[in-house]
């Protein structure tokens, strides 16, 4: 049977004003809650959660109206892999959009202790900035530190058995904590940056290395320490290569200074000779443990380092260093340091009396 025009015409606008009305809907409710309600909130997205939990956390905050039409219009955004967990300063004027938008980009609501881990402290040094920030006891965090075994059940990687401290995986950074926050979850936060940091892919180069976790990060560390600018880092990494390849002292007075307590303004003669295992003048190898906390560049140094044959290496007086291959190319790379060192300090001495006069 035949619909005649006019009836055609009447069913196809009602198929239109439907699309329309259900069009209308949808921009209706993906709108804000409240367009005159600014008061913000802070809500937490728990790692892990799905859009669906992200969803009902939004609702039961009255934040979104309807908790499909949101997961549509996050699918629509093609964004369900980029959700970040944290907390979110959110309010009842933003739309879905809005509020898709503020979860991607991870624009997190900070409000604890801020606290900044400097690339290269050594456990002491973090825990010293823990403590003045009135986050929790040195013994306490001194404990944590010597013992990897209270974190094996959140961290497989420390399951180890040459990791006897969490010195070189406290990863450094900038952090917000809680006021509140227990020592061992503080140390958690910095133990689960490393292991972000710490991609499959680094992981892949590890295991072609034939080296265990441990000697990355340890290797790493007096990387850190030795270098100045980030082009150093692969070169002195590859030095240290070396001398291990030919069964050489590292050398190295970065792991010397890791004995004393407070920083030495220079190593002496008699420091060469201290019986410590850290003493890499004295004993071959690495030494016990890592002596800093290194950042990922260091540990992409150790990883993938330059190809070369030096065995020496001595700062410059721009900041940099300079290599060598043989012991006498050292030796008047060192003299020459000393020379241009003194000169430096000859001609900043004259000018500051000529400031003064």
């Amino acid at each position: 049977m035949k619909l005649s025009k006019k009836k055609v015409i009447i069913l196809v606008s009602s198929v239109v004003l439907l699309l329309l009305i259900g069009v209308l809907f949808v921009i209706y409710q993906s709108g804000p809650f409240d367009k005159s309600n600014g008061e913000d909130k802070v809500v937490n997205i728990p790692m892990g959660s799905t859009v669906n939990n992200v969803a009902d956390i939004l609702k039961e905050n009255n934040l979104i109206k309807n908790e499909l039409i949101f997961k549509i219009n996050f699918k629509m955004k093609n964004n369900y892999s980029h959700m970040k967990s944290g907390k979110y300063l959110l309010n009842q004027k933003l739309s879905n959009s809005e509020i898709i938008d503020k979860l991607v980009s991870g624009e997190i609501y900070q409000d604890g202790i801020k606290v900044t881990i400097p690339e290269g402290s050594t456990s002491n040094e973090i825990i010293a900035i823990l403590v003045k920030n009135e986050l929790g006891k040195k013994e306490d965090f001194e404990e944590l530190v010597s013992n990897p075994s209270e974190f094996y059940d959140d961290f497989e990687f420390l399951n180890q058995k040459d990791i006897k401290s969490l010195e070189g995986f406290l990863y450094p950074s900038t952090y917000y904590f809680d006021k509140d926050a227990k020592a061992k979850d503080i140390i958690k936060e910095m133990l689960t940056l490393f292991n972000k940091n710490y991609t499959d892919e680094l992981k892949k180069k590890q295991k072609e290395r034939g080296m265990t976790l441990q000697e990355v990060v340890n290797l790493a560390s007096i990387v850190e320490k030795e270098a100045v600018i980030d082009e150093d880092r692969p070169i002195i990494a590859s030095v240290f290569y070396n001398r291990l390849d030919q069964n050489m002292a590292l050398q190295s007075d970065a792991t010397l200074q890791y004995i004393f307590e407070t920083r030495k303004k220079s190593i002496t003669y008699n420091d060469l000779k201290i019986d410590s295992p850290y003493n890499t003048y004295v004993e071959k190898g690495l030494p016990p443990t890592p002596i800093a906390n290194p950042c990922i560049k260091s540990i992409e140094a150790v990883l993938e380092p330059a190809n070369t044959d030096y065995l020496y290496f001595v700062a410059s007086i721009d900041g940099g260093n300079v290599y060598s291959k043989t012991y006498e190319e050292h030796k008047k790379n060192v003299s020459k340091y000393r020379k241009d060192r003194d000169e430096r300090n000859k001609a900043l001495e004259e000018a500051s009396k000529s400031e003064k006069e």
